[in-house]
């Protein structure tokens, strides 16, 4: 009797229960309402690989009244194979490379740094970075990268833990208690969840038409922070409580971590309370900022960087990683025994005035192609300080972007210019008549074509190479077929391209180098064969250059004009090695079969004459 009591009493309790199961289960069972995976399985052949969704950014932001940002639909292989390293960078815009694409941001540099450095190893370097994210949205990835083998993990992140989805000075917000935040994340994982927050979002305001605000505009709510306020506090809590969950499932996981602590742009960037205050105000934030420019106009730097640094800390629209967040940073990388990457200061030693700016940075925060690829040397070196390699010296010593382009450059400068008149930066209607070119008309229009058009990354730099072949200028024309191939090594069409324009340059070590490349990912190699004869030829080694012409001939899937040239070349390859006996049979048998092949014709009369 008294069981059944208390039976009766937590009916009421579990019934709730029972339905939202229910209904989880029906949902289920209709694949309905799924939250956007982080990663997918997809199938190429006979190779099975994990994708990254692109569009996992729907889990947080509302694509009905603000741009939703995408990830790079990066794929890495299923199975993971025993030689290869696999690291994740996770972050924000900054991580993403924004507003760059491709060869640009630090994760690209550091993968082309580590296969200069390291020829033998095959290396993933996977770009996790979103823009208008923070430390929550890494909170709730972290189970899922985990899964996916990581030997290493790159953290780059705290400029937007008070703007970015949920955020203390957020649009999106769940309130600003960190355990709730990361409790309501794990329950999105349910279909019943995501269900009702559909319903709730279709009550929300959809953008007008017309609309076109930037990602920055939607996800402010509260505009102005003040220095001292609670939301500075809450703001590094939240931090803080999000890396010790983040290390932690790193750590038993066994995977190692390198963080890095923060830079922006402290000398040319105005602080953003005063470019985003209409009335222009004075703050103390700006004060400090032009005491700070004073200082620097007089040569001292040192009193400058003090100053310029606390106008940072002190604006209070704080788009830019305040140093308390370094501290913590810091104080974490320490408790986790993890690498910390000094960036601040290695920013310092590569501004022309040891004070960050323009020379290093797009905007506010986000570096440009120098910036980026400093940062990706930074985290190079800070490689070497895990047991994930042996120590070896970085080979790149140009300290230039690699594989960037006048036209990437270009592209940057335009998808940047929109966000430069909008707030925070000021409030002004955005006309691309206004934009001045950084190199010339060409550059402009096709970086337009691309941002505004086809979005075709490949095209755009293909175009631009076309121009440079007009022009004459054969050494930007390979670039920009190289960076197509190192970002689509798939796309073969463009091996040949590449090659015939460093055959004209007499980039031979190109030539090979390229050609190599194109054997691996292509059965028809006939002349892929013989331009590495050529290529060996030119660079002295005669005895390479019979390998592989002999190779080409073989080739079944050469045309009569290109078998004809090959086996002409081969004769002149045998000239050289003393064997004009051989040479006259190659060129006899070649004009029984193209009688009207003037220069084997005469290269064989002086042979027999």
């Amino acid at each position: 009797m008294k069981s059944k009591t208390i039976i009766l009493n937590l009916l009421p309790v579990f019934i709730p229960f029972a339905l939202l199961a229910l209904v989880e289960l029906s949902l289920w069972i209709v694949d309905a309402y799924p939250q956007p995976p982080l990663f997918y399985n997809v199938t190429e052949g006979d190779t099975s690989y994990t994708q990254i969704n692109s569009q996992v950014g729907e889990r947080y932001f509302d694509k009905a009244i603000m741009p939703v940002p995408n990830l790079y639909p990066q794929k890495f292989s299923s199975e993971k194979r025993t030689e290869t390293i696999r690291i994740f960078c996770l972050g924000g815009s900054t991580t993403a490379g924004f507003p760059y694409e491709m060869t640009v941001p630090f994760s690209q540099q550091l993968a082309l740094l580590l296969k200069a450095d390291y020829p033998g190893r095959d290396f993933e370097v996977i770009n996790m970075g979103l823009s208008a994210i923070n430390s929550f949205t890494i909170v709730d990835w972290i189970p899922d990268i985990l899964k996916q083998q990581p030997d290493l993990i790159l953290l780059y992140m705290g400029h937007n833990e008070f703007y970015g989805a949920y955020g203390t000075g957020s649009t999106i917000s769940l309130g600003h208690d960190g355990r709730i935040v990361r409790l309501i994340l794990k329950m999105q994982k349910f279909r019943v969840v995501q269900m009702i927050s559909s319903i709730i979002r279709g009550f929300s305001d959809p953008l007008s038409a017309g609309a076109n605000p930037t990602l920055m505009e939607k996800v402010i709510d509260d505009k102005f922070i003040e220095s001292n306020s609670v939301l500075r506090i809450k703001t590094r809590e939240n931090f803080s409580a999000n890396l010790d969950v983040i290390l932690n499932a790193c750590k038993s996981a066994g995977v190692p971590v390198v963080l890095s602590n923060l830079v922006s742009n402290i000398k040319d960037q105005i602080p953003l309370d005063m470019t985003s205050n209409p009335q222009r105000t004075s703050t103390k934030a700006n004060k400090l900022y032009l005491k700070g420019l004073r200082e620097f106009r007089q040569g001292d730097t040192t009193t400058a960087h003090i100053s310029l640094t606390r106008a940072k800390n002190n604006d209070q629209v704080p788009f830019r990683g305040n140093d308390y967040l370094n501290e913590i940073l810091q104080v974490k990388a320490g408790r986790f025994a993890h690498p910390i990457v000094d960036m601040k200061s290695a920013f310092r030693r590569a501004s022309n005035s040891s004070i960050p700016g323009n020379e290093l940075f797009s905007d506010h925060l986000h570096p440009n192609p120098i910036g980026y690829h400093l940062m990706a040397r930074e985290f190079r070196k800070a490689i070497d300080r895990t047991d994930l390699l042996p120590m070896t010296s970085i080979q790149d010593t140009t300290m230039l972007p690699i594989l960037v382009t006048d036209l990437d450059w270009e592209i940057g400068a335009v998808h940047i210019f929109k966000l430069m008149q909008r707030w925070p930066f000021g409030n002004r209607s955005v006309d691309y008549t206004n934009y001045a070119p950084l190199y010339n008309d060409m550059t402009v229009q096709l970086a337009k074509e691309y941002l505004f058009d086809h979005h075709v990354w490949s095209k755009a730099h293909s175009d631009m190479a076309d121009y440079y072949l007009d022009l004459g200028d054969l050494n930007n024309a390979c670039l920009e077929y190289q960076a197509i191939i190192e970002m689509f090594p798939g796309k073969t069409e463009y091996y040949s391209k590449l090659v015939e324009c460093a055959k004209q340059a007499r980039l031979w070590e190109l030539v090979k180098q390229t050609c190599e490349k194109a054997v691996e990912i292509t059965t028809s190699r006939g002349m892929i064969y013989f331009n590495l004869a050529i290529s060996h030829r030119m660079t002295g080694n005669i005895e390479e250059a019979m390998t592989y012409i002999e190779l080409a001939i073989k080739a079944p899937e050469l045309t009569r004009v290109q078998a004809a040239n090959v086996r002409f070349t081969y004769a002149r390859f045998l000239l050289e090695v003393q064997k004009p006996s051989e040479a006259a049979s190659v060129l006899t048998e070649l004009l029984n079969d193209s009688p009207d092949f003037v220069k084997a014709q005469e290269l064989l009369n002086r042979l027999v004459n």
